[in-house]
């Protein structure tokens, strides 16, 4: 980024240790992300969960989880069908149902006031206008009962703009934590998306990015460059998995985990496995996640005819996504407009060879460490199934570019590291405003 080196926030060394303040004197936090886990998609934002839970270790947070109580956008085009509109319509109104009000999430308590607002297609830059005139008495109530020190919003919209309406009478800064659709989605929409990012931008304490992409983006829409901060993400695995169904030793197994969207790249994957068998290698590829897309994707792997060796296993919760690590020979998510990628650092951790695009956040800071991923061009076949061929063909790079991969997310990618960060731009922030 011209004129400034972007700042890369590091937890020291030794680490942090547990607070013995009492509950009354420790900072107390609320944490504002529309994604967050719930009982209907216990894998919904693991990452924000993630961070919350190891944050506990410096702060007590309390969860505010919005959600949106319009239908989304592909039960309308069931219209056309009336038999499979009413199923769509029961199927969302069931996953609403199975949402409390509130709860607690590994200790944590969450609450989930719902909320409306346009369809995301014209408006997302207003969502959080829109919900904060649903969650105001709750935030009142939450702060009577035990007063925030400090608002933590993931993603600027609609949690920023919350936080923000919610400053005016709370009057405690403001973090918010840019994970990429900010950057990518609402502030190039249209010109209304883009004032309200800019706004939020303007007015919090600090932006934390997840990349070195990400932050170079925050400054393009109008962040402050002085207030950006980039804190690595994390990962942390169980390794008390139960090994899932593997393919015959002679087949290697390709895997993506994420949302079934174009961005994700899933369909060049399948052009790519096309390839690939027609040139004689024997492989399969799993396909971890649901999406708008599914159906799509299914069909075209039937017109490609390997149908047979892509299996698409569908949503699966945060716990039981390991074995499906532990089983694939190499991670490939050849994803755009990507500003991290947990599941690279998921992959890794299990020392796993990952592949992803140049030019991405995450892919190229992770690059930028060692020799851990491959990296090819967006949207370009020919290029996925040269590197798949390269790794294909070289067992010990393999298991070298593993084994590198598992020692960089050791040391640069917990969710220790991450939080003990974090609780250090909190304090920084506090420092500045009682100054």
């Amino acid at each position: 980024m011209p004129g400034r080196d972007l700042r890369v926030i590091e937890a020291p060394e030794s680490g942090g240790s547990r607070s013995n303040a009492t509950r009354e004197s420790r900072l107390h936090v609320l944490v504002l992300s529309d994604l967050f886990p719930n009982p209907a998609r216990p894998a919904l934002g693991i990452f924000v969960e993630r961070q919350t839970f190891h944050l506990q270790r410096y702060v007590d947070n309390t969860v505010v989880a919005p959600v949106r109580i319009f239908p989304h956008v592909r039960l309308w085009r069931q219209l056309r069908n009336p038999r499979r509109f009413v199923l769509e319509w029961k199927h969302w109104r069931a996953e609403l149902a199975r949402i409390p009000l509130q709860g607690k999430v590994n200790g944590i308590p969450v609450y989930y006031p719902r909320y409306t607002s346009p369809p995301r297609q014209l408006f997302h830059g207003v969502w959080g206008f829109f919900a904060y005139l649903f969650l105001a008495r709750k935030l009142h109530a939450l702060h009577r009962e035990r007063p925030f020190h400090l608002i933590h919003a993931h993603y600027a919209s609609p949690s920023g703009v919350i936080a923000l309406l919610a400053q005016r009478w709370v009057r405690v800064p403001v973090v918010v934590s840019v994970h990429g659709s900010d950057v990518t989605y609402t502030a190039l929409q249209n010109a209304l998306g883009a004032a309200i990012i800019r706004w939020v931008f303007r007015r919090v304490a600090a932006i934390v990015a997840n990349s070195t992409w990400t932050a170079q983006r925050i400054i393009k829409c109008g962040g402050p460059p002085d207030r950006v901060q980039i804190v690595r993400l994390g990962a942390d695995v169980s390794r008390n998995h139960t090994q899932v169904p593997t393919a015959p030793p002679a087949a290697l197994s390709l895997l993506t985990v994420g949302y079934l969207e174009t961005r994700k790249g899933h369909a060049y994957v399948l052009h790519a496995v096309k390839q690939l068998r027609d040139n004689g290698y024997a492989l399969r590829y799993v396909i971890v996640g649901d999406g708008s897309r599914q159906g799509e994707l299914e069909r075209l792997a039937h017109d490609l005819t390997i149908s047979d060796i892509v299996s698409f296993e569908g949503y699966k919760p945060h716990s039981a996504v390991w074995p499906y690590f532990a089983a694939c020979d190499i991670f490939v998510l050849p994803s755009w407009d990507e500003a991290f990628g947990v599941a690279y650092l998921e992959a890794l951790s299990d020392g796993k060879p990952v592949v992803g695009c140049e030019g991405e956040g995450g892919p190229e800071d992770l690059k930028a460490l060692g020799d851990c991923i491959e990296l090819v061009r967006p949207r370009d076949v020919e290029s996925l199934v040269a590197a798949l061929r390269r790794l294909m063909d070289d067992a010990n790079r393999r298991r070298s570019m593993g084994e590198t991969g598992r020692q960089i997310v050791a040391k640069y990618f917990t969710w220790e590291h991450n939080a003990e960060s974090t609780s250090l731009i909190y304090k920084q922030v506090l420092e500045e405003v009682r100054g």
